[in-house]
């Protein structure tokens, strides 16, 4: 669900400017560049951080349907249940655990595997980052049904998130599709800007090997002719493999500049890059039984 609130100029540039005063994360480096503070503080004296603003809430973008347990199915047990988490600020499903189960313990052990590979469009800040929430989402089993497996919409903060068009595919088809395309990072428009070219970071082959994942908040300024200037980085999830690649990225982006009485001017900006890595060949037995399940992509709108 995203939640638009309409900030005052003084709210909003506080918010921003709060994690200018910070400065950057121990992973980011140096603090605040002065470009970045001179261009805030222009647009606040000419008001124009009276614009919209809001937080968008953690979204579902792959769900890894869980198998149906061979004894249950041959048996026609149908159930349901219940799984609590936490999203993280790079959009996986973290400290899982069993919240309500009906049978008792037929489900679990399957649903929570599957949670693992589950992916998620963090929550975002309406200023810039993304924060940790706790979810909850339920799977109904239902031995004659089609699909077999069926989710109800994922509860974030206790408030159900709408459904959203998806797609029915394979792992194996999902996989093959992953290694096809050129970059591996999850990229969300920048707050509010349109893009007129983007380039995606390069997946790290050492952070590829170690299975590490991660996140990187950057703000920068949009210059008047459209391209990156001064850049900052604001939050890191192992920023030490993906700082770099995410910064070599956004300096390549370019824009349709912010419009002021008729004419370009600079103006400051945020994105997020999310590095999903393909987890789905962990283990022998468990990879070779999830060649068969279906998995849900989901639309980004």
């Amino acid at each position: 669900m995203f939640c638009k609130i309409l900030i005052t100029t003084t709210a909003t540039l506080f918010a921003i400017t709060a994690w200018c005063q910070e400065g950057s994360p121990d992973e980011a480096g140096a603090a605040t560049t002065d470009a970045l503070k001179q261009v805030l503080q222009t647009e606040m004296e000419d008001g124009q951080f009276d614009v919209l603003s809001g937080f968008e809430n953690a979204l579902v973008t792959l769900a890894v349907m869980p198998r149906y347990p061979k004894r249950a199915l041959k048996k026609k047990v149908d159930g349901e249940i219940t799984l609590a988490f936490d999203i993280s600020k790079h959009g996986r499903a973290e400290n899982i655990t069993v919240v309500a189960g009906d049978p008792k313990g037929v489900f679990d052990d399957e649903a929570v595997d599957a949670m693992q590979y589950w992916a998620f469009s963090p929550a975002r800040l309406a200023t810039c980052g993304t924060v940790e929430q706790q979810a909850r989402q339920t799977l109904r089993f239902v031995h004659d049904g089609d699909p077999q497996v069926q989710f109800a919409p994922l509860v974030v903060n206790d408030i159900p998130q709408p459904p959203r068009p998806m797609e029915e595919t394979t792992l194996r088809q999902f996989r093959d599709e992953q290694r096809a395309a050129a970059q591996m990072s999850q990229v969300y428009d920048s707050r509010y800007f349109i893009t007129t070219h983007r380039v995606e970071p390069d997946y790290p082959l050492k952070a590829l090997d170690r299975r590490k994942e991660g996140m990187v908040a950057l703000a920068f300024i949009i210059e008047a002719d459209g391209t990156v200037g001064d850049v900052e980085v604001i939050d890191t999830v192992a920023g030490t493999y993906f700082q770099r690649p995410s910064l070599t990225a956004i300096r390549q982006w370019t824009f349709q500049p912010k419009m002021r009485q008729g004419r370009p001017v600079p103006s400051v900006a945020c994105h997020e890059f999310v590095f999903h890595a393909d987890e789905y060949e962990r283990s022998g037995k468990l990879s070779r039984a999830r060649e068969e399940a279906n998995i849900r992509t989901f639309s980004p709108n």
